[in-house]
């Protein structure tokens, strides 16, 4: 019989097996060594010299920069559970090479319809690269018809992961629905938590909102606080960016009265500014508010902490006049609404200063006996840098700066320079269009859009920042 076995296989098996051996012995060792807790340079000098791995320095791919806007404004049919739309907004653009796209999948229905049809005009992201500068996009409608009436105005919001809505109502004659919109490739899971006045409401059908790509939802606020006059709403999503506004609506008796469509605001902070806010004269508006059924006529700021206790230093500005001064404590997770229609009137600012993080947001209405409109002014995002801002054709337009800082600061709008005063306020008229805004140190802004009898607003956005870079180790 023939042996095949290789001759130098009895070698290899010796080698083999020394290899195991001494395998054990390293790994025996190593365990001991950790088990002692030998200092770091021994081990290194057992385990002999480690080869240093190149860093080198990456600066990702800037994406197109995108914005949503608002879609139609939105209100609830008379079973309560329909959404609807009437007609279609128009948006205002400023920047260069921009591509607009509507939302793919919507549930708003079209309220002009007979038979219950999907609107044809959903929510729409504009995009541009990130190389053809600022960007900024403004979406509005005049709306005048038996179940909703009033000027929606709102500024195109970059997808966030949390986003504060303050505003809203939802006791009789009161609607605000929120609309969530994933202009994404992924799907997202969104929570909604809800604050009042008297402190955090358990809101069950808020949690675990699916939201699919490229997909609008809208959830009514009476349905998650019902009966509520002072809501705050967090949302947050758990994957990608969304984007959420709130849509009031008042139908006072049998007629409809007023709409506000206003976007989120920044997260919780110790100082927040509302700009872009009008009061009318009190001889204009004080007759309005002493009529049953307009209790929600007037200037009022909605203030929540939602942490902590804060105490709270609220002074009212307005050009060429003096301050007025306003303290106010919160309670941690309960919503305030202060009045404000003994102070200041016309084009105003309001500074919030607090010892803990607070979101803030002031309503205030226009009209005539006949007629009313209600606005919601979020608080404004600090602008440092350049950006830009788009302005509706529905009704006049004021921009409105506030300098928080202690010395005069001097911007440019459209490449003439304007001087906002130290801790002070400035405001311009502005015409429909596309402007731009440079600005080197921190400045608020925002504008109101309005006429005797429609009103509302949008906040100046910063424009989106451009990546840095990381370091990564390569192997």
């Amino acid at each position: 019989m023939t042996d095949h076995t290789p001759r130098h296989a009895t070698a290899q098996l010796a080698l083999r097996t020394l290899a195991a051996v001494g395998s054990t012995l390293v790994i025996a060792l190593a365990g001991l060594v950790a088990a002692l807790g030998l200092p770091s340079g021994v081990v290194s000098a057992l385990q002999g010299p480690t080869p240093e791995l190149p860093v080198i320095e990456v600066l990702p791919a800037e994406p197109d920069r995108v914005l949503v806007c608002m879609g139609p404004a939105l209100s609830f049919g008379s079973e309560g559970s329909r959404v609807m739309a009437y007609g279609a907004p128009s948006e205002t653009l400023a920047g260069s090479n921009i591509t607009t796209t509507s939302i793919a999948d919507t549930t708003v229905t079209d309220g002009f319809a007979l038979d219950p049809t999907l609107t044809q005009s959903p929510p729409v992201i504009v995009s541009q690269p990130v190389e053809a500068g600022a960007l900024a996009a403004t979406s509005s409608q005049l709306i005048n018809n038996l179940n909703v009436t009033g000027l929606a105005v709102s500024e195109c919001q970059v997808p966030e992961r949390e986003l504060w809505l303050v505003g809203g109502d939802t006791t009789t004659g009161r609607q605000t629905a929120i609309s969530l919109v994933n202009p994404s490739d992924v799907q997202a899971l969104v929570n909604l938590d809800v604050w009042g006045a008297q402190g955090p409401i358990l809101a069950p059908l808020g949690r675990g909102i699916l939201l699919p790509p490229s997909s609008q939802r809208v959830i009514s606020l009476a349905g998650l606080a019902p009966g509520e006059s002072s809501p705050v709403v967090r949302v947050s999503s758990e994957s990608v960016g969304v984007v959420a506004s709130m849509h009031s609506t008042i139908v006072r008796g049998l007629e409809a009265d007023g709409l506000t469509v206003n976007g989120s605001q920044p997260s919780p902070s110790t100082l927040r500014v509302v700009t872009g806010v009008y009061t009318p004269p009190e001889e204009v508006i004080g007759p309005i508010k002493g009529k049953e059924g307009y209790r929600d006529v007037g200037a009022v700021l909605r203030l929540l902490s939602p942490d902590e206790d804060a105490e709270v230093r609220i002074t009212v500005k307005a050009p060429g006049a003096t301050d007025s001064v306003i303290e106010a404590r919160l309670v941690a997770g309960e919503t305030k609404d202060l009045l404000l229609d003994e102070f200041n009137t016309g084009d105003i600012a309001v500074i919030a200063e607090s010892d803990y993080p607070i979101v803030a947001s002031l309503r205030s209405s226009v009209g005539t006996d006949e007629r009313t409109d209600t606005d919601w002014v979020g608080s404004s995002p600090v602008l440092e840098g350049e950006t830009a801002f788009a302005v509706p054709s529905n009704a006049e337009a004021r921009v409105s700066f506030v300098n928080t800082g202690e010395v005069a600061i001097t911007l440019t709008l459209d490449n003439r320079e304007i001087t906002v005063p130290a801790r002070g306020l400035m405001t311009r008229p502005v015409s429909a269009g596309p402007h731009t805004l440079r600005s080197a140190q921190p400045v608020f802004a925002a504008l109101s859009i309005r006429g005797e009898t429609v009103m509302d607003s949008l906040l100046v956005l910063p424009s989106p920042q451009p990546q840095s870079s990381v370091m990564v180790s390569v192997r």
